[in-house]
């Protein structure tokens, strides 16, 4: 059987055991609106991928040797250690202004917990969090995370 003839690729690689999802036709050039959409479906698709955990059951989990060699290559690395105004100690309520919540999973980033998987220290503040910061649970980066709204 060739891989294609008379039937799309989606087909051989669902026979495969693989999982597809429905396809985005754009310009080769693509322009704002084009590069929005874009953004959207990829978003679209995170969803679907984090709402359903059937499709991460034959995935290998990440090796904790891997993560913990990881350094930021950021150069602007001195800033992951910069505490926030508010020291965290100081402030036992806990402001939910400070914390950040991932659109796609719902993962929250509270800077009395940091994320020292990435280097971020506890009390660091969102905006002296490097650009190449990812969402420790979908991997996607901070323009998927919005402020989370008072309790």
């Amino acid at each position: 059987m060739e891989w294609g003839r008379g039937r799309p690729y989606s087909f051989s690689l669902t026979d495969a055991g693989f999982e597809t999802t429905v396809g985005l036709k754009a310009k080769w050039k693509p322009d704002s609106n084009a590069l929005q959409t874009c953004r959207e479906h990829g978003r679209m698709i995170a969803k679907q991928w984090a709402l359903n955990p059937s499709t991460l059951s034959n995935v290998a989990p990440v090796k904790r040797a891997v993560v913990e060699t990881y350094t930021p290559v950021d150069s602007s690395a001195s800033a992951v250690n910069t505490p926030c105004a508010q020291s965290v100690e100081g402030n036992t309520g806990n402001s939910s202004n400070d914390r950040m919540l991932c659109t796609v999973c719902n993962w929250v980033y509270d800077p009395a917990q940091g994320e020292p998987q990435q280097g971020i220290d506890v009390g660091t503040c969102w905006s002296d969090i490097p650009d190449t910061f990812l969402c420790p649970e979908c991997g996607l980066g901070k323009d998927v995370f919005v402020p989370v709204k008072g309790e």
